[in-house]
């Protein structure tokens, strides 16, 4: 096990380049008080109360707002990336608590806009969307627009936007507990001591020693189950902020809010749930398979993430990992390729864990920073796999920020995994199509099952807890550590089946889903990589027509919909056959990764 450095120890060319937005905290200091004398300055004075008046209003907004929005978000990202590569450091905890402040601040000086616009006669709105001044923000007027029933008086927005920072605070709290203090110890096997940390708990349980998984994950599960009180406090908090800020917004429930967000309709998310429903028997027979391989009685929780092929557990540098990766998605073009290349030259990447880097991997920037990229590079497959999905993200908001203005250079969330999930599963199949034998093959076969049940299955599990999770609050139903802990076993057993085993410590699992503090949207790993895989399909079934028509979808932004820039790059959501394919290729899978190891 890698010992974990201090970041004072690791070469700059492995650290982000956070420098590229402001070169000293001095410079960070500087900007923030010029925008915080702008906010002071009111620089919405001589438009607000005045969107009836004209276009020429609404222009001046659009202009001035985009202009404070990308200087403020600029300043969020150098504090919030600062921040995560040492959560121990209290100097850039309180720069990352105080541009949130800011970002709140921005929210409530901008809050009169919606209101106000959409208090303006029918008429008269009508006509600013045909103005030509207005042309190049077409599509954001009509997306305010549709929120007309939902948009509250000036008064209440402006409240609402000022509660904007103390609502975080759940999710935040949420982070600094799981990150910063929770310990969750050492243990040794065989002479060899494992440390549990929240960044190198996937890593251990895949280790090939039953012992080692089985520890792994008691110390660490022992320690959110000794905590279960607080964090299902924390996670009720988080409901209820949900279902408040949709009652007083005037829609049916928390997760049409959410989805209403970004003109998703619901029947998407119910599709998904019965999609899987309907094909469960799927699942159920990979963790049979799974059992028989392992020859184990039942499957236990520190069983589903291992290896069923037994063969040398092939190691990567980071400069190996990247010529995988562009080896992998050379199907994509020679553009594609070159950004890959400049990520690593210009230092897009934090590369590996150090004491107090937040855990995971995140890809995180705006439109005039660089697209970052967090990680923890343990030099498995999975740290490859991980590098290729956040490149996905950052290369996604690098061409979206070159094609389009900054009102439209951000995409849905419901877009966002599908690139991410587009460069994985090109890699596997890059690794199937060169693998020269029959275990290496099946090796691959069960990394891409393991990968589609945690992203398709597990995240479809998830999103049915979330629905449950509110559904319950939304009636008046308490959630309780044990509430919560009933609901999360009982779908862990219908998603598992007979084959597997869970203990005690499992129905508390859903204390440890960072996600389940940003509402709805883990449904959206399972829809995107639906979406990934009729993708890939495309590609390397057409060759350079469908790669061009892909790079034209990470082009789009925001430009329409999100359901429309997928149509017209050749998938159609609403289409059940497009997840219910992705099942199909997880059913095959398992046939051949069974008839290659049991039969």
């Amino acid at each position: 096990m890698q010992e974990i450095r201090d970041r004072q120890d690791i070469a700059e060319e492995y650290q982000w380049n956070l420098a590229s937005m402001f070169a000293t905290d001095a410079d960070w200091e500087l900007e923030l008080a010029s925008v915080q004398s702008a906010f002071e300055s009111d620089p919405f004075a001589d438009i607000r109360g005045r969107l009836a008046e004209g276009p020429g209003h609404a222009l001046a907004y659009f202009r001035q707002s985009i202009d404070l929005q990308l200087r403020v978000e600029k300043l969020y990202i150098y504090a919030h990336t600062k921040s995560d590569q040492d959560t121990r450091n209290t100097l850039y905890q309180g720069m990352h608590s105080r541009a949130h402040t800011l970002l709140a601040a921005y929210s409530e000086m901008v809050s009169f806009f919606e209101p106000e616009l959409l208090a303006v006669d029918a008429e008269t709105l009508a006509s600013y969307l045909d103005h030509p001044d207005l042309s190049e923000f077409r599509h954001a007027l009509e997306d305010i627009m549709r929120w007309k029933p939902h948009v509250l008086s000036a008064e209440t927005e402006a409240a609402l936007a000022a509660l904007h920072d103390p609502l975080a605070g759940v999710s935040q709290a949420y982070s600094q507990l799981t990150n910063a203090d929770f310990v969750h110890g050492s243990f040794t096997v065989d002479d060899v001591e494992y440390v549990v940390t929240n960044g190198r708990y996937g890593l251990l349980l895949e280790h090939r020693d039953r012992r080692v998984r089985q520890k792994a994950y008691e110390l660490l599960m022992d320690t959110y189950v000794a905590h279960r009180n607080v964090l299902a406090a924390l996670y009720t908090a988080s409901v209820k902020k949900d279902i408040t800020v949709a009652r007083l917004r005037s829609f049916a429930s928390a997760r049409d809010a959410a989805l209403f967000h970004y003109n998703i309709p619901t029947e998407v998310y119910d599709a998904l749930v019965e999609g899987v429903h309907s094909q469960i028997e799927h699942v159920l027979h990979y963790m049979e398979v799974r059992r028989k391989a392992l020859g184990l009685e039942r499957v236990a929780p520190w069983d589903r993430y291992v290896s069923l092929v037994e063969s040398a557990d092939t190691r990567y540098t980071f400069e190996e990992a990247m010529d995988l990766i562009k080896e992998g998605l050379r199907p994509l073009g020679d553009e594609y390729v070159s950004i890959l290349d400049r990520a690593v030259k210009e230092r897009w990447i934090d590369v590996f864990e150090n004491e107090g880097k937040r855990s995971g991997a995140y890809s995180t920037g705006t439109y005039n920073t660089l697209p970052f990229i967090l990680m923890s590079f343990q030099g498995n497959y999975d740290s490859v796999s991980t590098l290729a999905h956040e490149l996905g993200h950052s290369v996604h908001s690098h061409l979206s920020h070159g094609a389009q203005p900054p009102q439209y250079a951000g995409y849905s969330i419901f877009l966002a995994e599908i690139a991410s999930t587009v460069n994985e599963t090109l890699l596997l199949r890059h690794l199937l199509a060169t693998a020269q034998d029959a275990g290496l093959r099946a090796r691959l076969i069960n990394e891409q099952l393991d990968k589609l049940s945690s992203t398709i299955i597990r995240q479809t599990q998830f999103a049915e807890f979330e629905a449950e999770t509110h559904q319950l609050a939304e009636r008046g139903e308490a959630l309780t550590p044990d509430s919560l802990a009933d609901l999360f076993a009982g779908l862990s057993t219908y998603y598992a089946g007979e084959a597997a085993q869970d203990d005690e410590r499992t129905k508390y699992g859903w204390s440890r889903i960072p996600h389940f503090y940003h509402a709805f949207y883990v449904y959206q790993y399972a829809t995107g990589l639906s979406a990934a895989l009729a993708f890939v399909d495309q590609i390397l079934t057409e060759g350079e027509p469908a790669a061009k028509r892909y790079l034209d979808f990470l082009r789009s932004g925001s430009r329409a919909d999100p359901l429309a820039i997928l149509k017209d790059a050749g998938v159609d959501m609403t289409d059940p056959a497009v997840v219910g394919r992705a099942l199909k290729l997880f059913g095959e899978l398992v046939d051949e990764l069974e008839n290659a190891l049991i039969h």
